[in-house]
């Protein structure tokens, strides 16, 4: 008697087991039906910048006919997870936002100073003092410095001796920055001699302009 009394239980409980099995199997299998692919995410974003010269510049997003070319400053493109690139127009403080860390870590830019000369000499003229000392506090602050010392001459004296005199100056200004702390194998010295006046001159003509040693720090 006992045994009979649970029979029909037990065909009600196996009953709603599959009823449950098929439930799941059901939802799994219109689940699976109604999966949405993700949304492509933006991985690349790029902003052309303006060029310190002003000249223009030009870049190519993409390939095939989904290309983009940003050709003025600040055209944008950003491009999703497919390759596929979307014209964007950010303004300058945006991108300034966007692109806060990487601006922030940028090196400074460079920069250059002239120091004049006494004629036939080494001397820097009274009136580059206060360059001479505005170069060698910037050179001070920069970490990481890249120094470019050109010396140059008026057109009075021979080639030779100008191109001798030309890199004097310019080892003496090196000597300067070496002293502030820059390796002096971060720096690179040359003489033009005469070659490059800045004031056009007829031969033998002092100008006091052309006595001059440029430096740009990067």
């Amino acid at each position: 008697m006992k045994s009979k009394s649970l029979r029909p239980a037990r065909r009600w409980i196996v009953r709603q087991l599959r009823n449950v099995l098929w439930v799941s199997a059901a939802c799994a299998f219109f689940t699976g039906c109604a999966t949405v692919k993700p949304a492509s995410k933006v991985n690349t974003y790029v902003v052309l910048l303006p060029e310190e010269s002003g000249a223009p510049a030009a870049l190519i997003v993409g390939e095939g006919a989904n290309a983009l070319t940003l050709d003025r400053p600040f055209n944008a493109a950003s491009v999703d997870s497919d390759g596929k690139p979307e014209r964007k127009s950010p303004t300058a403080a945006e991108t300034d936002k966007i692109f806060a860390a990487a601006l922030a870590a940028q090196p400074p830019k460079p920069i250059s100073f002239t120091l004049y000369f006494e004629t036939n000499s080494t001397q820097i003229t009274p009136g580059s003092r206060p360059q001479l000392e505005a170069l060698m506090a910037d050179a001070a602050r920069r970490q990481a410095v890249e120094v470019q010392v050109t010396g140059h001459t008026d057109r009075v004296g021979s080639d030779a001796d100008n191109d001798r005199l030309s890199l004097q100056r310019a080892e003496s200004v090196r000597s300067m920055l070496v002293q502030t702390g820059i390796k002096a194998t971060f720096i690179r010295a040359v003489g033009r001699g005469e070659r490059e006046s800045l004031v056009p001159t007829a031969d033998e003509q002092p100008e006091a302009r052309n006595r001059r040693v440029e430096v740009i720090l990067r």
